[in-house]
């Protein structure tokens, strides 16, 4: 499991956009967004209602918070969301990360259901490193190392689920 969630960092992000961003709900506790926050190394999370953008709560939003017992819907920034439609380019989403002084740009379908996430940290990797290799989605190539004996297939299966490159 652990090895596949590796993985799984790794290819979240296609073409320097987070197909299936981690979101949580606007009635769990501040307590879990914190700690799920921590566990990833993310500094905000989008919130989400059967799928729909209700909010994003970062750490801007958590910087004095002291109320871990409340629900998220309580400190989430809900109101002037900067959201992008799909299809929106790199190019596009750095002006719009730029001009709203923001580091997380949230992409919605024409229901405003969440379909991904642009960050600036993924921008900034895609123009450092161009070189770097990456698959038919954009997403980079990962490869893991499995042994011969004990849980191997097992492994394998769960590398593959998280959709490794190479196993060897």
């Amino acid at each position: 499991d652990q090895q596949g969630a590796e993985v799984d960092k790794v290819k979240r992000p296609e073409s320097g956009m987070i197909v299936d961003p981690i979101t949580m709900s606007p009635n769990d506790k501040i307590a879990d967004a914190v700690k799920l926050m921590a566990h990833y190394k993310i500094s905000g999370v989008p919130i989400t209602e059967g799928g729909r953008l209700v909010g994003i709560l970062t750490n801007r939003d958590l910087r004095f918070e002291t109320r871990f017992h409340l629900p998220v819907r309580e400190v989430m920034t809900k109101d002037d969301l900067v959201t992008v439609p799909v299809g929106t380019t790199l190019e596009e989403a750095q002006r719009i990360l730029h001009k709203h002084r923001i580091e997380k740009l949230l992409v919605v379908d024409r229901d405003q259901n969440l379909r991904g996430l642009i960050t600036v940290k993924d921008i900034t990797k895609k123009i450092k490193y161009p070189l770097s290799a990456k698959d038919d989605q954009g997403r980079l190539r990962i490869g893991a190392a499995i042994g011969a004996t004990g849980d191997y297939l097992e492994r394998a299966a769960e590398l593959i689920r998280a959709k490794v490159d190479v196993i060897a």
